[in-house]
């Protein structure tokens, strides 16, 4: 005997009850993935575009490393040039010591080439090498073969013409800057007071990283505590302290002759003087 079996169709209850549904599961996702583009995750399910191959080599079979993903400069963190790219013209200048300039044996004897040296109140501070004097003139600082550090003072009517102070080694053991400001290796620029007001600090990015003599890494921050005679607008003098250390400072700065520096750098903040 043949049973014939009959399919009932759904009650039209069920069919309006299950129409939402449909409707719901068609809709979330395509919410969710919206909200998550909206707060910038990635939509979970759908393609990235470095998920889909589009390269020649990937379409070949070839492995393709994934592009590393660029973070933006962030502002805030070197201040404001204070002036084009490379706009500041670099110079060094250093502590000129007597010991590199004469020996021992001659200095003992005071050769003609010595010249002598005094205070703006005539008080005899010693007689030292013609080249000595002269550099001690240009760089501002010098040290004596006896440990005295003597600073430029200005022109005046004794001895070599230069008159010079002598310096308290605990105060002032690099020199004096401008003021009575305490000259510090690696960190003392000389600049134009008209451009940088002195105690202000300055980001260098091209000394950002830069090894030292000292075996630690500048991290760019310097601050303007000297002024000079040549130190005229868009120039900066850097105190590394000793001719050596220059020497060796400029294979680290090769081809490196002027600079981009920026004030306002909340990383350079610690070297802002406290009120």
């Amino acid at each position: 005997m043949l049973a014939v079996v009959i399919k009932r169709a759904p009650p039209r209850s069920s069919v309006r009850s299950s129409a939402p549904l449909l409707v719901l599961s068609l809709i979330c996702p395509v919410a969710i993935i919206g909200w998550q583009l909206y707060r910038g995750e990635p939509a979970q399910g759908a393609p990235t575009m470095s998920a889909v191959p589009t390269s020649k080599l990937a379409k070949e079979g070839v492995v393709v490393q994934p592009t590393a993903q660029m973070r933006g400069k962030d502002k805030r963190c070197c201040g404001y040039p204070l002036a084009e790219d490379l706009g500041f013209a670099l110079r060094f200048y250093w502590l000129a010591l007597e010991t590199e300039f004469d020996d021992p044996d001659e200095r003992k004897f005071a050769p003609p080439n010595h010249v002598e040296l005094y205070t703006r109140d005539g008080f005899f501070i010693g007689a030292v090498p013609e080249k000595m004097a002269w550099s001690m003139r240009m760089e501002g600082t010098g040290v004596m073969a006896d440990g005295r550090v003597i600073n430029y003072h200005g022109p005046c009517n004794f001895g070599y013409g230069t008159c010079f102070a002598t310096l308290d080694p605990d105060e002032h053991p690099f020199g004096r800057g401008a003021g009575q400001r305490a000259l510090v290796p690696f960190k003392s620029v000389a600049v134009d007071q008209r451009l940088i007001k002195i105690g202000e600090p300055i980001y260098i990015p091209e000394f950002d990283g830069m090894p030292l003599p000292d075996g630690s890494i500048h991290d760019g921050c310097v601050r303007a505590e000297d002024t000079g005679g040549g130190i005229k607008k868009r120039k900066m003098d850097f105190f590394v302290v000793t001719y050596a250390n220059f020497r060796q400072l400029l294979t680290e700065l090769w081809g490196v002759s002027y600079i981009t520096p920026h004030v306002m750098a909340p990383k350079c903040e610690y070297l802002r003087d406290l009120p």
